[in-house]
């Protein structure tokens, strides 16, 4: 679905999408894996592991591999992993990230042009709102959604209405844009423009995600808004 109009309101995945925060995240599953006496992955595994939550993320660390199922590790070896996470993850929230190219000036834009702004991430939000705090992000968003708030997770188009009914926009009025197949098609589940980022952190066959809009930088977003803008003046 291409946009014939300046949307309503743009969502944003968090991780790999508006920052790279691959460092701190895989830093802190490392040490979680240490502490519970488990082989750490790499930075270029935890990469992969990256997408579908922090248990995902850390049952993938301690099995060393990404094609697994949740259940597949413990319930009380995660519960111990989560806890070393969390502990180490609070404490280095404030440090080891980058803002992508483009993005403060973007959201900025997107503001001027009085488009409503989102993130839906799968991050839990006692993480998701503090990080954009450091990064200086937050007060360009109109609402944040973290994964632990509703009982489902991108894929599942749920979050994202949510998103969007938060901000009080129409879903057809809506962009989700994201760096993964989750991203994608939790946009496309609940019938909203899809615009796929190159540059973040999935790891598969780019050519399987079937989004609106494909771009490599994070100021083709923007210049597409402009372009809209400017045809509706």
């Amino acid at each position: 679905m291409k946009l014939q109009a300046l949307p309503q309101a743009l969502i944003f995945d968090l991780d790999g999408t508006l920052a790279n925060t691959l460092p701190q995240l895989a830093l802190a599953a490392r040490q979680a894996c240490q502490s519970a006496g488990i082989k750490p992955p790499s930075v270029e595994e935890a990469r992969t592991y990256v997408g579908n939550g922090v248990n995902m993320l850390l049952a993938r660390s301690a099995l060393g591999r990404r094609d697994i199922a949740q259940s597949d590790v413990s319930a009380q070896l995660l519960k111990k992993l989560r806890g070393f996470f969390n502990e180490s993850y609070t404490k280095g929230l404030s440090e080891n990230y980058e803002v992508y190219p483009g993005v403060r000036e973007g959201l900025k834009e997107f503001r001027r042009l009085g488009i409503r702004l989102g993130v839906c991430t799968n991050k839990p939000e006692v993480f998701a709102k503090p990080l954009l705090g450091f990064m200086g992000l937050l007060p360009d968003f109109d609402f944040v959604l973290g994964g632990e708030v509703l009982p489902w997770r991108k894929p599942d188009p749920r979050p994202v209405l949510h998103v969007c009914s938060k901000l009080g926009a129409a879903p057809a009025r809506c962009v989700m844009a994201g760096d993964s197949e989750n991203d994608v098609q939790g946009g496309a589940n609940a019938a909203l423009c899809t615009v796929f980022f190159t540059y973040g952190y999935f790891s598969g066959d780019p050519d399987t995600i079937r989004p609106d809009y494909r771009f490599d930088s994070f100021a083709e977003l923007t210049e597409l808004m402009e372009k809209l803008a400017a045809c509706a003046s």
